[in-house]
């Protein structure tokens, strides 16, 4: 198994956050030898661990479940009660209006309303600063939260048929493929998630005992996806990743693996703000920052495992991807991850 890892942006809207609040988040950062000049490519990605300590360190100095993100602060511990006073509930559906009011309740900067649509039920988002969450982070952080602990609350895995945002696609917007993994719609009048309103009606099978190992895992288990039965990304990733051969697989060998022509798969992914070509390069990105941490890999080895037939080839594009070599990276990166 790789060590997933996500963009940048996440760092970098971290670090605006402390410095806007006075906080210099730089002696914190270098242990993971993250340097300024690579918070300008947004497309540069990083381990999930260094994202996990990062945002608990802002947690800690901030006192915000807000991470500083919006007008006004959550108190640390908020979601915990919020969390018991949904699990209270018999239905997902009772559960969460519950959540939604306690946060309303609380003026903390943002308003979440549930909105009934025919057979749908709209999460929506409505940020009263958003220009203090300039990369989107606290956006993502409570549409995925809410619908990652609905998963999380009934054992079951509750697709999003659609995410609106009422901003531009940011440099950083193929993330968002892996992060909802359904049709994304841009500059829109909304904020907002999509799913069935029939979830709404699953029984909650989590006790108020097993919510400390949830919280454990937060971060991760928010900025990643537990749902893929309708995801063609995710459905991709898995087929490339079971390929037994050195070489990725043939498009058109994904598209026939997936009962579809080349064109309707190609379609599909576009619909997901995705492509084969994007989806391959985290991969690639993925294993290649696993191997590394794996001392019985040359960098010639992981160069060849991730597809590249010249090591300096793999050397140049690793250094485009995380803004070090290969050798540094080894040797620096890991000796806090």
């Amino acid at each position: 198994m790789t060590e997933k890892t996500t963009s940048i942006h996440y760092i970098a809207a971290l670090v605006t956050s402390l410095e806007r609040n006075g906080i210099d988040p730089w002696p914190y950062l270098s242990k993971f030898n993250i340097k300024k000049e690579e918070l300008k490519s947004l497309t540069t990605r990083v381990p999930f661990s260094v994202l996990t300590r990062f945002t608990r360190y802002a947690w800690a100095v901030l006192q915000d479940e807000n991470l500083g993100l919006s007008s006004k602060a959550l108190p640390n511990g908020a979601f915990i009660y919020a969390s018991r006073l949904a699990m209270s509930a018999e239905s997902l559906g009772q559960g969460l209006t519950l959540m939604v009011g306690l946060y309303n309740y609380i003026d903390h900067g943002y308003k979440i309303n549930l909105v009934p649509d025919g057979n749908d039920i709209i999460l929506e988002l409505v940020l009263k600063d958003p220009s203090l969450d300039d990369y989107h982070f606290l956006a993502d952080f409570v549409l995925c939260g809410i619908h990652r602990f609905g998963c999380w609350l009934t054992g079951k895995e509750i697709p999003i048929k659609s995410v609106t945002f009422n901003f531009s696609p940011p440099p950083f917007h193929t993330e968002y493929a892996l992060l909802y993994g359904c049709r994304q719609e841009f500059n829109q009048d909304k904020l907002s998630i999509r799913f069935s309103r029939s979830f709404l009606n699953l029984a909650i099978v989590k006790k108020y005992s097993d919510l400390d190992d949830y919280i454990a895992t937060t971060p991760y288990n928010i900025l990643t996806n537990p749902v893929d039965q309708d995801n063609f990304t995710t459905k991709v990733k898995r087929i490339i990743e079971a390929h037994d051969g050195p070489d990725f697989p043939r498009f058109e060998d994904v598209s026939q693996q997936l009962h579809m022509v080349p064109k309707t798969l190609r379609q599909k992914l576009k619909g997901e703000g995705n492509t084969y070509q994007q989806i391959k390069d985290v991969i690639r990105k993925d294993l290649a920052l696993y191997c590394l941490q794996q001392p019985n890999y040359t960098i010639a080895d992981i160069a060849e495992k991730t597809g590249f037939t010249e090591t300096g080839a793999f050397i140049r594009a690793f250094k485009n991807w995380t803004g070090v070599t290969p050798g540094i990276y080894r040797k620096e990166y890991l000796k806090v991850i």
